[in-house]
């Protein structure tokens, strides 16, 4: 590019730039009001939206709050009247065996009250088991009862008309007891209507009384009139190794036969399985003439309990339902006085005897609980009676699975229920004898759950403020959620148009400020290329002016650039040209006198580069020969200390030869003997010099050879010299091949062994001074470790041990060479690297050899 051009497109810059920065600041302004009134655009449209929305959420997040509230005051007073009627049903029962202790009693007598005494139930669904989609399948439906008209008959009805039919279901009338019997003061049953055994029995004995589990005889011998006894539900456990819908793929999984029928019933879930079948007895004495002369006694069939919440579905707004289903999360079960369970929709859930023994089977543990209890081996109500209740209870608590697994053992039971924490929810809603509720994470959902007490205070369960227990009811939160739900989805619908109507005012906006500034810019633009010409035009004018005086300064420069140091430009002038010329011509002259000494600079300091590799080279060589020296020297005492024992042996092979000469005895077969003894022991000698031979090989090319044959040389070498040290060798790789010098690799192994030995030399028990060698791999390197169990480094030490000439010992046991050349022909040899640390107790020194690929 000439200097013309250059001067030209130097006044360009200088005066067009001015007038281009106006102009770009200009824009600037403009774009920034743009953005500036596009964002007041936009945050007054976000405003008035999340003024509308956040009055809308707030307004909504009002109401789904009074919702639920309601829904849970309403599930609160639904279960209060559940608890309710099972008291007012357990008083009638009251009311019948005081009554019926009233009566002149005979067979007759409790024949005709047994068959007075009936309640309905509704017949259950018939279902099959539906292999293709593993479910039980319902085969009957129910159907309301239809009605002409769904509108209100009158105008004034209209408003919120709202009705629900019943069901068209059916009901089975059966009795309320499952035996009424009379019995003497001694416990023989006088007279007896029974389903359990229709045999009179001596009831004093517990194996006569109902599945072996009841002990009531001694209890009621304390009655007065009109005082009842009422015992706790007795039952038989039914047991169940599957929870949930009971499939053949659960059981196939757990390695059972698909047997529903012997399982426990479940509703739903398994609703042709075994059925929890209990009593509650009740008893009262009878006077004559104001004297007892024995006692009536009314086994209520706990079924008539368990239908006020099997049939009980609190989410429906009908709430009845024929076959209970706990697989929805949405049901109502019960509770005794104690937190034991006496009503579920899983049968296998409530608390039950073994009637083999008469005591209460394991209930469903916690694991940890469950672990101490395994500890003990003792009986588990023995146990139980002296574990701690409700201990920590916490959902981060686990079940005892061992159970499901083995016997299928899991009643309830709350204060063993450790992994279950609404069990002491339950019981400190009820501790008054009220009712109330509470949300709890259970089951991977959020679910609201009511317990009312059972306000029943005959016998025992007049002690608590529970009475006869408590109802309770699990509904999953989002159920409670769908009205207000759908009332949330319309108000987002009419808030998003609202929205929409906001964003289209935003942008008509905002296109009118577009419009408006960009013709403002088309004006400012053309204004700005006038007065861009008019300067160009100068420009050039001003450029053929100044180029002619300067175009020898660029002559000039031209030799220069060349390396041209003597060309000398010519000063034509005394202005500020002239100035850079007379400049040009100094810096010329300076520039050729530092390059002349730069050159000479480097050949000095590339000679003193050179000598100093030599020394370096030199005194490496003199080290490398001292530290082979050093190791030679103590291997040719080590090879004389092996000879001599053998030069003893072939001494006295030859002296036996002249003693069995002398003697007369010398034949061929001695000779022949004394001759192989002695080729055994030369050949040993002969070996002892071929390890030294092949040590001392001054041969230094790289080869292939195994680690695991190196350090058996490096021991055998080591052994030959030191025969009280025992050197244990670990290898975790097995016989592995390395490229590199082995006996580079074999002298660093033997002074590392060396400086081992001379630690545990002060140990006082040899059989306890061991030297270590492992072999292993970490990550991409080959680890040898030598380790001993002497007194270790001194740790002001460590980091000077692998200088040159620096040692611990005395002049005479050492050089200080020996870890110095390890430490170079591990690193600059071999490209692995040398380490020392003390360890507990001894030390111990790392050679890590990296991997190649190869």
């Amino acid at each position: 590019m000439s200097i013309k051009i250059k001067l030209i497109l130097f006044f360009v810059i200088v005066k067009i730039l001015p007038l281009l920065l106006i102009f770009y600041m200009a824009y600037l302004g403009a774009n920034s009001l743009r953005t500036y009134l596009h964002e007041q655009t936009t945050k007054s449209f976000e405003a008035n939206g999340d003024i509308l929305e956040n009055t809308t959420n707030i307004a909504l997040r009002d109401t789904v709050k009074y919702l639920d509230k309601k829904s849970q005051e309403s599930l609160e007073k639904i279960t209060f009247q559940i608890a309710e009627k099972v008291a007012d049903f357990l008083n009638e029962r009251d009311k019948d065996i005081l009554l019926l202790s009233e009566l002149n009693i005979d067979q007759n007598t409790l024949n005709s009250f047994y068959k007075s005494k009936t309640s309905f139930e509704y017949k259950e669904h018939d279902f099959i088991y539906d292999d293709k989609n593993s479910i039980w399948k319902q085969q009957d439906n129910l159907e309301k009862v239809k009605r002409a008209k769904t509108t209100a008959n009158l105008e004034d009805n209209q408003r919120e008309f709202n009705f629900i039919d019943p069901f068209n279901v059916e009901k089975i009338k059966s009795p309320i007891y499952k035996e009424v019997s009379y019995f003497d003061l001694n416990g023989n049953e006088i007279y007896k209507v029974s389903q359990i055994n229709k045999k009179l029995l001596n009831i004093s004995k517990r194996e006569n009384t109902y599945i072996n589990s009841e002990n009531y005889f001694n209890d009621i011998q304390k009655l007065k009139k009109g005082e009842i006894y009422v015992s706790d539900v007795i039952g038989e456990y039914v047991s169940s190794k599957v929870i949930g819908v009971y499939t053949k793929e659960k059981t196939s999984k757990m390695g059972i036969e698909f047997e529903p029928q012997k399982s426990a019933y479940a509703g739903k879930e398994n609703p042709v399985g075994k059925k929890f079948e209990a009593i509650i007895r009740f008893i009262t004495p009878v006077f004559k003439n104001h004297k007892k002369v024995g006692y009536v006694s009314l086994a209520l069939d706990h079924k008539h309990i368990m239908k006020y919440t099997d049939n009980i579905n609190p989410i429906t707004p009908e709430l009845i339902q024929l076959t209970p289903d706990a697989s929805s999360g949405n049901y109502s079960f019960m509770w005794d006085y104690e937190g034991r369970s006496i009503s579920h929709p899983r049968d296998y859930f409530i608390v039950g005897f073994d009637k083999k023994t008469g005591k209460r089977v394991m209930p469903w543990l916690s694991a940890d609980l469950a672990s101490k209890y395994y500890e003990s081996e003792k009986e588990i109500n023995e146990f139980l009676n002296k574990y701690p209740k409700f201990e920590e209870q916490s959902l981060k608590k686990k079940p005892n699975l061992k159970q499901l697994k083995t016997d299928g053992n899991i009643a309830l039971d709350c204060r063993y229920l450790n992994f279950a924490p609404q069990c002491e929810g339950w019981m400190q809603i009820t501790q008054n004898g009220g009712y109330g509720s509470f949300i709890i994470f259970w089951s991977n959902v959020w679910k609201l759950t009511t317990a009312a007490v059972i306000p029943y205070y005959t016998g025992q369960y007049g002690l608590t403020k529970r009475g006869f227990g408590f109802v309770t009811i699990g509904a999953n939160v989002e159920e409670f959620h769908a009205a207000a739900n759908k009332t949330i989805s319309r108000i987002d619908n009419i808030v998003n148009e609202q929205k929409k109507i906001l964003d289209i005012n935003r942008r008509e906006n905002n296109n009118m400020i577009d419009s408006y500034l960009k013709k403002m810019m088309d004006e400012l633009s053309i204004t700005t290329l006038i007065m861009v010409i008019i300067v160009i035009f100068i420009a050039i004018w001003m450029s053929n002016y100044i180029s002619n005086k300067i175009e020898k300064l660029v002559i000039g420069t031209k030799y220069f650039s060349k390396g041209d140091f003597d060309y000398e430009i010519k000063v034509t002038s005394n202005d500020e040209i002239g100035q850079l010329e007379k400049a040009f011509n100094s810096m010329s002259q300076k520039i050729k006198l530092l390059l002349e000494e730069q050159q000479e600079l480097n050949k000095s300091l590339e000679k003193k580069v050179e000598i100093e590799v030599k020394k370096q080279a030199e005194q490496q060589k003199i080290l490398e020969q001292q530290s082979k020296l050093a190791s030679m020297g103590e291997m040719i005492g080590n090879i004389a200390h092996q000879w001599r024992q053998p030069l003893n042996a072939l001494g006295l092979l030859i002296q036996s030869i002249e003693f069995k000469y002398n003697s007369n005895n010398l034949n061929k077969e001695n000779l022949h003997e004394i001759v192989n003894k002695s080729k055994i022991i030369t050949k040993s000698m002969s070996e002892t010099i071929e390890d030294f031979m092949q040590f001392f090989n001054p041969k230094l090319d790289e080869d292939s050879f195994s680690l695991d044959e190196a350090i058996s040389k490096a021991v055998k070498l080591f052994n030959s010299r030191d025969t009280k040290s025992s050197i244990e060798i670990n290898n975790e790789l097995g016989d592995i091949r390395i490229v590199g010098n082995q006996n580079r690799l074999i002298q660093v192994l033997l002074n590392l062994l060396t400086n081992a030995k001379d630690s545990v030399d002060n140990c006082y028990d040899k059989r306890a001074c061991i030297i270590k060698i492992n072999l292993k791999k970490d990550n991409n390197y080959i680890i040898i470790q030598v380790q001993d169990n002497g007194d270790g480094v001194p740790e002001e030490l460590l980091d000077r041990i692998f200088e040159p000439y620096f040692t611990t010992k005395f002049k005479s046991q050492g050089t200080g060479i020996g870890l110095y050349m390890s430490k170079v022909i591990i690193e600059e040899n071999m490209k692995g690297s040398l380490i020392a640390k003390n360890t507990l107790p001894g030390a111990m020194f790392e050679i890590l050899l990296p991997i190649d690929k190869k």
